[in-house]
């Protein structure tokens, strides 16, 4: 005798054994009962509801020798025949397999007959979206006005690939994914019939990796049911599936929590050891401070949009305590940004490990990193002018005034928040900010470095910057105006400038590395006079080889 598998074995053979879809079942029992049944039907949503099922058990109910009737015998000839999928008036096609026009001109020929022994000749088409747009245009008459005898049902997962045009025809009926509370007690009933031992976690850990599907739970108790035999344990749902218990996660979250790096990187390589799928367990974690950002909004409230027993949402109710809901939400965003780092490099163990770093290493652990990456590469040109003679080092030294050092950055940045505190306070700021003092030669001498900061935000307006040359400086009421010159063929350099977003954006740089407050104006003039090339070793290159300075480009 052939083995059926549980989600065959158990299928529902009537609209009381329909788990999840009460909403679907009663208005479907109420058209049979006061005789309005349509003759077309759409039953769409996720896989392994119940869809096919409802679509049987309405062919039954309409087809029955007792009927049409709510509870079909399942006795008579219809009935089995409608249950086995061999019924020469219930006819189920594959969508898939018979998209095309030729098979529903087929169809539209077939559908004149009569039916063989029952009331309706019944159509039950699945994964009605593959058909193609021919052939829903061929069925669109036929779905319309069909013969009284007939009746169409179908079913889909992907209900806007549907045309509107089909859906209007039809009666729509939309699924939903059955509770995870639901799927746990039919796999307890079912493993109590099938003389199975299960433990709780178990039938935790089956629920929720069906993701809702009916289908997908008892195809992975089946499964465990022949591969461990009688007795299943949570342990062996998670080395099949790769899945991490729940126990797990509440660990690392628990290190995370901590601030404690180590030991999430040790629990990390625990579950990897233990042969888990990392990108499930990023799945997992993202769900997890899903379910602590629910729970910190609204508490018990909101407990029940999240999937899980009420002894874990205690648990994660008093983990949630732990943090903040900034802190939630940023490691939501991280690890969002970890799946999407995953998808593009060779490696998912890396980015992981990665997230946890930036989840439990304060801003101020990373500081010194930032700080490395804000100074930028150094160009081939630049490199070269470091190595050069003494008047390289004197223009270097000019650049190192302007730029200030991180314990001056730091000193001003106290200085800025002292200020504001004391505003807050309602008191009056007694710290004055010394204005360093600025000439029109340190701003020539310091042009490249000035520039090449402005790169750092806007690479096109330092090439445009690059083009002229401060011509003139003047302080006017303690802000200094600074004029910068461009010859006639760079009219457009100066336009660019002169908008008010790069305008802005330009004061903003200059003013803070020169540290005075500045307007900066744009000329035309007739001829700009470059400041003399003081770096012999460029000197020497250029007559030995008969050259000249095409462009100079940025020096910090």
């Amino acid at each position: 005798m052939s083995y059926f598998v549980l989600a065959r074995k158990y299928r529902p053979a009537n609209f009381d054994e329909v788990i999840g879809q009460a909403h679907i079942t009663d208005l479907l029992k109420s058209a049979i009962q006061s005789g309005k049944i349509a003759h077309a039907y759409l039953f769409c949503g996720p896989r392994g509801i119940g869809k096919t099922s409802c679509a049987r058990i309405l062919a039954k109910t309409l087809n029955c020798t007792k009927g049409p009737t709510l509870d079909p015998c399942n006795q008579c000839t219809a009935c089995q025949e409608i249950a086995k999928g061999t019924s020469f008036d219930v006819l189920e096609i594959d969508g898939a397999s018979n998209r095309g026009i030729d098979e529903i001109r087929t169809l539209r020929e077939n559908v004149k007959f009569a039916p063989s022994y029952g009331r309706y000749k019944i159509y039950i088409v699945d994964e009605v979206h593959m058909l193609t747009t021919e052939a829903f245009n061929a069925l669109l008459k036929t779905l319309e006005e069909p013969p009284e005898h007939v009746k169409f049902i179908f079913a889909t997962t992907d209900i806007n690939k549907v045309p509107e045009t089909i859906i209007s025809r039809c009666q729509r009926f939309d699924f939903k994914r059955i509770p995870l509370k639901m799927i746990m007690q039919l796999l307890e009933d079912i493993s109590r019939k099938e003389k199975l031992q299960v433990d709780t976690e178990a039938f935790l850990a089956i629920a929720k990796a069906g993701q809702g599907s009916l289908r997908d739970a008892l195809s992975i108790l089946d499964q465990l049911s022949a591969m461990t035999g009688q007795q299943i344990k949570a342990s062996d749902v998670t080395t099949m599936l790769g899945t991490v218990e729940v126990q797990l996660l509440f660990e690392v979250v628990e290190a995370i929590g901590d601030k404690n790096c180590v030991g999430a990187l040790q629990v990390l390589d625990r579950i990897i050891e233990q042969g888990k799928d990392i990108k499930q367990l990023t799945k997992d974690l993202l769900e997890h401070f899903r379910n602590l950002m629910v729970l910190k909004v609204g508490g018990k409230t909101l407990g029940k949009l999240i999937d899980y027993p009420l002894n874990i949402k205690e648990m994660l109710l008093t983990q949630s305590g732990r943090f903040s809901l900034k802190e939630i939400l940023k490691a939501i965003d991280i690890l969002i940004e970890t799946q999407e780092t995953s998808r593009i490099t060779e490696t998912v163990r890396i980015p992981l490990e990665i997230a946890f770093a930036k989840l439990t290493y304060s801003a101020e652990g990373l500081g010194s990193l930032s700080a490395q990456k804000s100074e930028g590469p150094l160009s081939k040109k630049d490199f070269s002018k470091n190595i050069s003679t003494a008047s390289s080092d004197e223009r270097r030294k000019s650049s190192i005034e302007v730029f200030a050092s991180p314990k001056e950055e730091t000193e001003e940045s106290t200085v800025e928040d002292e200020q504001k505190t004391s505003e807050e306070m309602g008191g009056s700021s007694t710290i004055d900010r010394t204005t360093a003092e600025v000439d029109l030669d340190k701003i020539r001498k310091t042009w490249d470095a000035l520039t090449y900061a402005v790169s750092r935000e806007k690479m096109s307006l330092a090439t445009y910057l690059q083009e002229g040359m401060p011509i003139d400086f003047k302080m006017v009421n303690n802000i200094g105006k600074l004029t910068i010159g461009f010859s006639k063929t760079n009219h457009f350099h100066k336009e660019s400038l002169e908008s008010r977003e790069n305008l802005q954006r330009v004061e903003h740089i200059f003013s803070e590395k020169l540290k005075t407050k500045l307007r900066i104006e744009y000329r035309i003039v007739e001829e700009i006079v470059e400041p003399k090339e003081d770096e012999p070793l460029i000197k020497t290159a250029l007559e030995t080889f008969n050259g000249k300075v095409v462009q100079k480009w940025h020096k910090e």
